[in-house]
């Protein structure tokens, strides 16, 4: 059974998809148990990365409580390095 996600969860993905297209990259997968949310895209691009971890973990990382080094070492499918430094960002 997959974790359901809290309005909260949706309310920072949102907030870092708005990041994610002010900084002019591509969107971000984000993935959880068997739901995916994707954030940041515009203009019919594909995402760029995949951001996989289970839901309390990806909650952490966008609320920023996350160091970048612990973000880096999470499973990522593509490049990490231009989202680590969006996430948890105000």
């Amino acid at each position: 059974m997959t974790a359901q996600s809290s309005p909260e969860f949706e309310q920072l993905a949102a907030e870092l998809g708005q990041r994610i297209m002010a900084a002019g990259l591509r969107g971000l997968v984000l993935r959880f148990g068997d739901e995916t949310r994707i954030v940041g895209v515009a203009d019919r691009m594909p995402p760029a990365a995949t951001l996989e971890a289970p839901l309390d973990e990806l909650h952490a990382a966008l609320s920023g409580l996350r160091s970048a080094d612990e973000l880096a070492d999470l499973r990522w499918i593509g490049a990490a390095e231009p989202y680590i430094a969006l996430l948890g960002a105000d």
